[in-house]
């Protein structure tokens, strides 16, 4: 015989609460790498409230630190690692915002990667352009 009419809980759904979802983890990285470049383009200027120059040295700490995260996962993927440790992860989701898009246009080369050399090249010509775009503006 089954639950007489009055109870409760036999006519409610026990539905879980709805969980609220924050950004994703590589979201919180690029945020902190955006603070931290930008920490270092005001150190490097004085903390002189210079818009312009702090523009370029941000754009400039910003390709740097990314390149440096690029060549570490390269070298990271020459060895045997974990794939669920953590630096590795850190590593991957810091640069694979760069490198996926890449890796769509690019073709592999035999078995050969070169999306993180041309996304280092790339890097390295950004904060070029961003400091003549500056200069044409000022």
């Amino acid at each position: 015989m089954g639950r007489p009419w009055w109870y409760d809980s036999y006519w409610q759904q026990n539905k879980p609460p709805r969980r609220i979802r924050g950004p994703r983890g590589w979201v919180w990285i690029w945020i902190a790498l955006a603070v931290v470049s930008l920490v270092l383009g005001m150190w490097g200027t004085g903390f002189r409230p210079l818009w312009a120059v702090w523009t370029v040295a941000f754009v400039s700490y910003f390709c740097r630190i990314l390149s440096l995260a690029i060549l570490v996962r390269a070298v990271l993927s020459w060895f045997p690692v974990n794939p669920r440790s953590r630096a590795p992860g850190l590593v991957r989701d810091t640069t694979e915002p760069v490198l996926a898009p890449l890796r769509r246009v690019i073709p592999l080369l035999g078995s050969l990667d070169i999306t993180p050399i041309v996304a280092i090249i790339l890097l390295n010509l950004v904060p070029t352009l961003v400091g003549s775009l500056v200069s044409l503006v000022s």
